[in-house]
């Protein structure tokens, strides 16, 4: 495979031997060559020499004395804080390693969106999980989604856009800012979405994820229109960096909703036999249609109903709602007593009907292969 040519300059030679150190084991170095540079002039001379480059990270300093880059060519100004190098892309020198490179890498996959030029395929899918009720398990169904594609080596990032988030229950607390931050970009500048996007997301070890760390404005989400939410959609998905996108939706049908079910390429609709819960689905589905009419229409094809609380009551709620159930939950009556295994991790059951989704959507295929090409053999 050839690999890209990254071009990083910058005046400490200490620094550029531990990153090329960092670059060398890191699964980064395998796409990547690093070419560095601590001498202006002999950047200079490589780029007037013609040879390949398909990323320039340098400091501000370095690159006025660069001077034009090739045509086409991303660039990113490694500075010590914002604004140093405000008329281009600034990327923050000082920062952990795997961050610098995540931000670079999405430099070079922004330049690639604004071009129209594909770099590693067509957006990730998104998955919305969607109920017009609550209580009936949507986080806990889009957590493990993201669980069961993450532990089978996809990329996965989690996207919660409820209005009250409690996810820190199982992600925590840390980065309560981050989300806002997000949110400010996208409203603001929104030409640097892209570029925040690697700055601001957390990793989850355990549930093999990636996602925002809950915020602590529940307001801000409330102004997020249609146009910002489609934005941070095609941003997570659009980036390269992932293979399949969740997202966690409340029990409302607003502006953001609409957006995001238009978004998705499948939208796991939460039922369950009680009468209070088809009632709230008949209710929703009329809204919309009213609402939206055939916009609504068009992107109704993509739901897939789902039985929740599956206590052999499918006939119940297909009749109901005149539809076909494309799947069924096990309810887990230890759940009702105690926190535990709020993710689904602790029950088998779920863990396998959960998997069964992913290889219906074709996400997952059973015992083939995952959304990254990796063989392997499903476990429940």
């Amino acid at each position: 495979m050839n690999k890209r040519s990254l071009i990083v300059a910058v005046k400490e030679s200490g620094y550029i031997e531990r990153l090329a150190e960092y670059i060398r084991h890191s699964p980064f170095g395998e796409e990547w060559q690093l070419t560095a540079f601590t001498n202006p002039a002999a950047l200079r001379h490589f780029i007037r020499g013609g040879y390949a480059v398909d990323l320039i990270a340098a400091q501000p300093s370095i690159l006025e004395e660069m001077g034009e880059p090739p045509i086409g060519v991303p660039v990113a100004a490694l500075i010590d804080q914002r604004g140093q190098y405000p008329q281009g892309t600034e990327v923050l020198q000082y920062q952990p390693l795997p961050q610098l490179l995540q931000a670079m890498s999405a430099v070079h996959a922004a330049a690639g969106m604004h071009t129209g030029v594909r770099q590693g395929g067509a957006n990730a899918p998104v998955i919305a999980v969607y109920s017009a009720a609550g209580g009936v398990g949507k986080t806990t169904l889009a957590i493990q989604l993201a669980q069961q594609a993450g532990v089978r080596g996809a990329r996965v990032f989690y996207l919660n856009l409820e209005q009250w988030n409690a996810t820190s229950l199982w992600l925590g607390d840390d980065g309560p800012e981050d989300f806002s931050q997000m949110l400010y970009t996208l409203q603001a500048q929104p030409e640097q979405s892209s570029l925040r996007l690697p700055e601001l997301r957390k990793r989850h070890p355990t549930l093999q994820m990636d996602y925002f760390a809950p915020g602590g404005n529940a307001g801000e989400l409330l102004s997020l229109n249609g146009d910002q939410t489609r934005l941070l959609i095609n941003t997570i998905a659009g980036s390269r960096q992932y293979d399949l996108v969740i997202v966690d939706l409340d029990s409302r049908l607003e502006e953001l909703h609409h957006a995001v079910l238009q978004a998705a390429d499948h939208t796991l609709w939460l039922v369950t036999g009680d009468a209070g819960v088809l009632r709230k689905t008949q209710l929703a589905l009329r809204y919309g249609e009213q609402k939206w009419r055939d916009e609504f229409l068009a992107y109704r094809r993509k739901f897939k109903f789902v039985n929740a609380r599956f206590w052999n009551n499918d006939s119940i709620c297909e009749e109901a709602l005149k539809l076909r159930l494309e799947g069924a939950l096990p309810f887990v009556t230890e759940w009702m007593n105690e926190h535990k295994g709020a993710d689904g991790s602790s029950s088998p059951l779920y863990r396998g009907a959960v998997e069964a989704l992913l290889v219906r959507l074709a996400i997952l295929e059973r015992g083939g292969e995952d959304a990254r090409g990796n063989r392997t053999e499903a476990k429940s």
